[in-house]
């Protein structure tokens, strides 16, 4: 009787252990809430543990690389895990990979870093990374890095919103190209633009050029170890890659209503990017003049120009004008056509956490909704799959055509737990046998 009630006691340990390690295994589902506006797509969690990561890229060996904030990781094929490079001292912002090179940014620099050599190496420094858009994105292309500046202020004046000012008195908007300003300041102070604070500007003053520049993207030959201004009057880049005939796709962040000089009614686009065009900013945005009825400032008096002579009074149109301003982040396009529509453009916007469809003309499509805690840092489209990484949470989404499964799959090794409840089994089954 004694034993029946031992064996009866090994079956409920059992039982229950199962249970929480069923517990344990299927709990992230609970955690994870995504719908799956595209019946036609699945979503899949591919990797998880990688909180705090803001870019990934993988190579021709399916080996993936994750970028955090002062160190990279290597995934190989097999599974196997570690760091590759890792420095306090970092503040990487972007990722990419090259025939054997990982490249990326951190602060002022662009680095390159050989996978096989062990060794790190600088190519671009002395970018003025120090104000309101600071980081950096690097994509490459057919042998050349495409890097964005990002404006170091709102609309060219440096203000109140400016809280880097702070420790750095003298910093401004530098400009890579020669401008002419009109000499209008703004607010009590008497502020100028492409102007250290509380400096005024003057009629006719011109500001020379600079490289690299702010509020632009420059292109690296990483074959002659040369580089120029690629495009300018660019605020600030949230996301690029490249279409299959190789054009330059660019999420901008439009003008926001704060600082000296606040604009009110702008909003994010989805540009191409055209070697040697001057798009706009600060004058221009969305390919429409300031000075437009589209434009408010406070107490809805119209904007004024800053420049005195524009490189172009009819700075290009957008592919896509969005509805809210300072939202869409991370982008990538779809150049086969493996999910949607060839050269379809998948980008995030933050604001409603949704992943949205755009095909080149009409309304985006709404794709996947995540919730409210996530945040997409990067999305790539490798082996027919939308891959979209999620930094707060740590996931690395896996997003492709197929039934949409119950719930996203976890990538928890099961097996450990497996062997924890045989032993545990042997081990009552024993201490039976022995009394």
């Amino acid at each position: 009787m004694k034993k029946l009630l031992k064996f009866l006691s090994i079956i409920a340990v059992v039982i229950l252990s199962g249970s929480m390690l069923k517990y344990y295994f299927y709990k992230t589902h609970s955690k994870i809430k995504i719908e799956i506006k595209d019946v036609t797509l699945s979503c899949n969690l591919k990797y998880r543990g990688l909180k705090g990561a803001v870019d990934f890229v993988k190579d021709e060996k399916d080996n993936y690389y994750i970028a955090y904030k002062n160190r990279i990781q290597i995934i190989k094929n097999h599974g196997e895990s570690y760091n590759i490079l890792k420095d306090s001292s970092l503040n990487i912002c972007s990722l990419d990979y090259y025939k054997g090179n990982l490249y990326y940014s951190s602060g002022d620099k662009v680095y390159g870093y050989s996978i096989e050599k062990d060794k790190n190496f600088i190519l671009v420094s002395g970018m003025p990374n120090y104000g309101d858009y600071k980081d950096s994105l690097v994509r490459i292309r057919n042998g050349y890095m495409y890097i964005s500046i990002g404006a170091a202020t709102n609309s060219a004046v440096v203000g109140e919103d400016n809280v880097w000012v702070k420790n750095n008195l003298y910093a401004h908007d530098v400009t890579p190209a020669d401008i002419t300003l009109k000499g209008i300041n703004f607010g009590k102070e008497k502020r100028g633009a492409f102007q250290s604070y509380n400096t005024q500007s003057v009629q006719g003053q011109i500001v020379p050029k600079h490289f690299p520049g702010n509020a632009s993207i420059i292109r690296y030959n990483l074959t002659q170890g040369s580089s120029e201004t690629f495009a300018w009057g660019i605020r600030n880049v949230n996301g690029m890659d490249f279409t299959s005939e190789g054009k330059f796709i660019c999420t901008l962040g439009g003008m926001e209503n704060r600082g000296s000089r606040p604009v009110i009614g702008d909003t994010d686009y989805i540009y191409e990017i055209k070697k040697g065009v001057w798009y706009g900013w600060p004058d221009y945005s969305g390919g429409d003049p300031i000075t437009s009825p589209k434009f408010k400032s406070v107490k809805n008096s119209p904007l004024q120009f800053i420049l005195a002579i524009h490189p172009s009074t009819n700075p290009p149109a957008p592919l896509y004008q969005h509805k809210t301003v300072g939202t869409i982040g991370t982008l990538a396009v779809d150049r086969e056509g493996v999910l949607s529509l060839k050269n379809c453009i998948f980008f995030w916007d933050k604001s409603d956490s949704i992943v949205y469809s755009f095909r080149g003309m009409g309304s985006p499509m709404e794709e996947i909704k995540f919730n409210d805690k996530t945040n997409i840092s990067s999305m790539r489209i490798f082996n027919k799959e939308l891959l979209a990484l999620d930094e707060n949470k740590g996931y690395l989404y896996s997003i492709n055509k197929g039934k949409i499964d119950e719930h996203i799959k976890s990538d928890r090794n099961i097996y450990p737990y497996i062997i924890f409840v045989s032993v545990l089994c042997v081990i009552l089954i024993l201490k039976i046998q022995i009394q």
